[in-house]
């Protein structure tokens, strides 16, 4: 393992170490409230927008602080930004470190309660649903964020592609775990903060028009030189 290789690994194991401290803090408490603590922690440990330049860095970064808190992990992205394709992806990697976070509940809370959970075809359906699609969700968003570099509409148009399907999917893998843990008291307080924070923050680009920019983009028409649905 190089340096810097050693030095990322540092770096996200530290973010998961903060985000967990950020998820017994919110205990007992749906919304997330002022985070700007959590974010102060951040800064001090080095997971800023100075100390990580990489966009796949970056990524990686939200993705482990959303696990503990997605409202810090959507205020971290917006200083992470640099230009809509960028904050595009950046909201989408919040997304999808929810979702993670949800599955992994999800899953540990079933293995816990034993056989009689985890041996019904119900529980196993709903588990590899979930898995499926956050394997999907992260090879997509990798993907698109290689193609996103472009300058313009061209660029936005391919982070558009990944925001489109990630936010919904990123709702339904959160649906899903509820559905597991049906019953589960603690487990589902849990995933309704996740829920709140998911519901919580607009995406930079509305799906109208994330729609419409991936449409013209397949189509050939320049956004910027034409109206709206034309």
């Amino acid at each position: 393992m190089t340096l810097r290789e050693t030095t990322v690994h540092t770096g996200l194991d530290t973010a998961s170490e903060l985000a967990a401290g950020f998820e017994k803090r919110r205990a007992g408490r749906v919304d997330a409230g002022d985070v700007k603590e959590n974010l102060a922690e951040l800064a001090a440990a080095g997971i800023t927008v100075a100390e990580i330049k990489d966009a796949a860095e970056r990524r990686a970064a939200l993705r482990a602080v959303a696990a503990g808190c997605g409202a810090t992990a959507f205020a971290l992205a917006e200083t992470f930004s640099a230009g809509m394709a960028y904050g595009t992806l950046y909201d989408s990697a919040v997304r999808l470190g929810l979702a993670e976070r949800a599955y992994e509940i999800a899953v540990e809370r079933v293995k816990a309660r034993g056989i009689e959970v985890t041996g019904l075809p119900g529980t196993q359906f709903a588990v590899s649903r979930m898995r499926g699609s956050l394997a999907t969700m992260v090879a997509l968003l990798d993907r698109q964020s290689g193609r996103a570099t472009a300058d313009g509409a061209a660029g936005l148009a391919e982070a558009c592609t990944a925001s489109l399907h990630v936010t919904p999917e990123a709702d339904s893998v959160v649906s899903t775990a509820f559905s597991v843990l049906s019953g589960d008291r603690d487990g589902t307080a849990r995933l309704t903060q996740i829920w709140h924070d998911l519901k919580a923050a607009s995406a930079p680009v509305s799906a109208d028009l994330a729609r419409e920019l991936v449409g013209k983009a397949a189509v050939g028409i320049d956004p910027t030189e034409t109206p709206r649905w034309l």
